[in-house]
């Protein structure tokens, strides 16, 4: 049996549910107010159904809709992934391994990590997996990566990990900041400041674990920033203060604009780990790109 929609109306559906309206996706798109809602019209008398209905400010899918709308973020992603394996094959790339990072790692270690792998496994890619960093065990449960780093008290349960080292959590505030003179504060000071965290749910193993649960204390305002770029640039900006692995807060030192100060007198740690699914192959892609990162990045 043959399909009734195209890809273009897979793509509008998308457009339109994304932007809330019509005219807004046709800019999306490239075309003009007219010819999107003819495409949409045409897709409504090819299905026999309404896609769409309006609502105060925008426009809402129909539970036809819905479904439409499902099938098309999977045949649209899929066709994406495919287009792009495609594209590896033709340069010579048989084979590819998806990284995720947790959400406080960095990446001043990347252009070196892979300008060693690709010397040593020309016919392997690596793809950077972005929207996993808040949880990238589960997203290597679900398939969606294939080796994750990542910072914890202990190592994963159920997962085959590798140690790269041992690193401080570090209190980060501006360089002017009352307390970038200190050699250590203490929970109770810290939660006094307005807090910047990557989000409002508490990372197992870390701050909210080792330095305010056993104080008995909490931030009293809290600012979600999501990614290590936002966090360290409120902070800059003297919105905040934060805690970061000193690995991570490294390379954002050097311009002096930010202070690092440890956190109570005998430091708060962590272990940085890769991380992959049990059972995989001594020769794969996987475990040769876990090898040349641990030679990398592990500690000496």
């Amino acid at each position: 049996m043959s399909t009734r929609l195209s890809i273009r109306q897979m793509q509008m559906m998308v457009a339109i549910a994304d932007a809330g309206s019509v005219s807004d996706a046709a800019v999306q798109l490239g075309l003009t107010q007219s010819a999107l809602s003819h495409r949409l019209k045409e897709a409504e008398r090819l299905l026999g159904a309404e896609l769409f209905t309006r609502g105060q400010r925008r426009l809402n899918a129909t539970q036809a809709g819905r479904r439409l709308l499902h099938a098309a973020r999977g045949v649209l992603a899929e066709l994406e992934r495919t287009e792009r394996d495609i594209h590896r094959l033709s340069v010579g790339i048989e084979e590819v391994v998806r990284l995720g990072v947790e959400a406080c790692g960095g990446y001043h270690w990347l252009p070196d990590g892979l300008a060693a792998f690709a010397e040593g496994h020309p016919s392997i890619g690596v793809e950077i997996v972005p929207d996993v960093s808040l949880d990238p065990c589960r997203a290597l449960r679900q398939g969606h990566l294939d080796l994750a780093l990542i910072a914890a008290n202990h190592p994963p349960i159920g997962f085959e990990t590798i140690s790269l080292r041992r690193d401080e959590l570090r209190l980060v505030v501006p360089r002017g900041h009352a307390l970038a003179q200190r050699d250590w504060v203490g929970a109770e000071e810290v939660a006094a400041e307005p807090y910047v965290a990557y989000h409002t749910t508490p990372e197992k193993g870390r701050e909210y674990e080792q330095l305010f649960s056993p104080a008995g204390v909490l931030p009293a305002r809290v600012i979600s920033a999501g990614v290590t770029d936002a966090v360290l640039a409120l902070v800059r900006g003297g919105l905040g203060i934060s805690i970061l692995p000193a690995w991570t807060l490294a390379p954002h030192l050097a311009p002096g604009e930010l202070a690092s100060v440890a956190l109570t007198a005998n430091g708060i740690h962590l272990n940085w780990y890769l991380v992959m699914r049990q059972g995989e192959a001594e020769a794969s892609a996987t475990r040769q790109l876990a090898r040349t990162l641990h030679d990398l990045l592990g500690e000496r």
